[in-house]
């Protein structure tokens, strides 16, 4: 993962977009980020001066402590919730599921951080790359070539029953 620059600015701020919003500094316009989490403890206006510091992407300010002139320091976490389906991920259960929606299956299933990736052949024989939630729900169907890259060393094997 590239690492990005922390920076701190001081600005006002010109316009809000939920969580994200513009500050103008004396070097420009900046896109700052405090997520939807951060905007439960700040109340961005139009107007306030500020001072950020955070990790400076190619898109935005990801802000990881913000000030307003005069007023005390917030620090802003940017990590997501912790992922909780990754123990109902049930392998077992997507391939049920495809071969319950008429698949036969070719290899194994593929893990996926919210998903699994299955190649299924389908009655008429098109294949497919198959998305399946980790409880066995079919997400999506997206049909493929046998020379697709992403699968072309398992459409020439054998389907399993």
């Amino acid at each position: 993962m590239p690492q990005h620059e922390t920076v701190t600015l001081t600005g006002t701020i010109c316009d809000v977009f939920a969580h994200r919003f513009v500050v103008e500094t004396s070097k420009g316009r900046i896109l700052a980020d405090v997520t939807p989490r951060g905007t439960e403890t700040i109340a961005l206006r139009v107007g306030a001066r500020v001072t950020l510091t955070g990790q400076m992407k190619p898109s935005e300010l990801k802000v990881e402590r913000y000030a307003e002139d005069g007023g005390r320091s917030t620090t802003i976490d940017h990590k997501g919730p912790p992922d909780h389906h990754e123990a109902d991920a049930d392998p077992a259960a997507a391939i049920r599921e495809a071969k319950a929606k008429g698949y036969t299956l070719i290899g194994d299933p593929r893990r996926k951080p919210k998903h699994f990736e299955l190649l299924g052949q389908a009655q008429d024989g098109t294949l497919h790359e198959l998305h399946m939630e980790f409880d066995g729900h079919l997400r999506k169907a997206k049909p493929v070539e046998a020379s697709d890259p992403k699968w072309a060393d398992l459409a020439g094997s054998t389907a399993r029953e």
